[in-house]
């Protein structure tokens, strides 16, 4: 992978979506109809890249059989964060934390039971994430449609808090919002000035996209002052 290429995809995160509704499929964003039938698909929140149609084409491919409805709404008393690990590809991502009184823009994937296996193995679940329920009355899905509950991916570690609490994503919008919120190249800088190992800061990122040894040794040390995770509102499966 090239500097520039490297340094667009950490830096990206968490990708442009569209601001509406729609199916990704064959790579791209089409409007999703109306009347498109959900329910036998499983609900699960996007809260961070898994929302943008660049990250679900690497996720899935771009065949044309691939098809995945993508639609908009609201969580509740939280916020989306920064999680307290680093990303096979340099990024620091999303992760969800109670945040009362505020109201997080969140987009929901509605996947097949093939379709979530694989998005359990993207998301490196029992390493990096838990993966859990939450239920319906913190999500409010902009088209009004009711469900039981959605799933959703959680930090396994918790909130990265390099100054004693968490961070949330300057790329999410959110109303009410009372963590201090920042864009990720600003995350990234941060994370370097606190743990980097005397390296120019591309150098020592791109080293840790190289070395999963790396970058266990820096999720390790981003852990010991990560705020955990716990609201009654999730269930997880573990």
């Amino acid at each position: 992978m090239t500097k520039p290429d490297f340094l667009s995809r950490a830096t990206g995160y968490p990708y442009a979506a569209p601001a509406h509704d729609y199916l990704f499929r064959a790579g791209r964003a089409e409007p999703l109809d109306p009347g498109h039938d959900l329910d036998a698909l499983i609900a699960v929140l996007a809260i961070g890249s898994n929302r943008a149609p660049e990250q679900l084409a690497r996720k899935f491919g771009e065949g044309p059989e691939m098809a995945i409805p993508v639609t908009w709404g609201r969580l509740d008393g939280f916020d989306v964060v920064y999680s307290a690990h680093m990303a096979g590809y340099g990024s620091i991502p999303a992760t969800v934390h109670a945040s009362p009184g505020t109201s997080v823009s969140v987009a929901v994937t509605w996947l097949t039971e093939k379709q979530l296996v694989r998005m359990h193995e993207t998301e490196a679940v029992g390493t990096n994430y838990d993966y859990g329920r939450i239920s319906s009355e913190a999500v409010r899905l902009s088209d009004g449609r009711t469900f039981s509950g959605a799933g959703c991916y959680i930090g396994r570690r918790g909130a990265l808090a390099l100054d004693g609490e968490p961070v949330a994503l300057a790329e999410i919008a959110a109303d009410g919002r009372t963590f201090t919120a920042e864009p990720q190249l600003q995350m990234l800088d941060r994370v370097h000035s606190a743990h980097g190992t005397g390296e120019a800061f591309e150098p020592w990122l791109a080293g840790h996209v190289e070395s999963p040894d790396r970058r266990k040794v820096l999720t390790d040390r981003l852990a010991l002052t990560a705020e955990p995770f716990d609201h009654p509102a999730f269930a997880f499966d573990r």
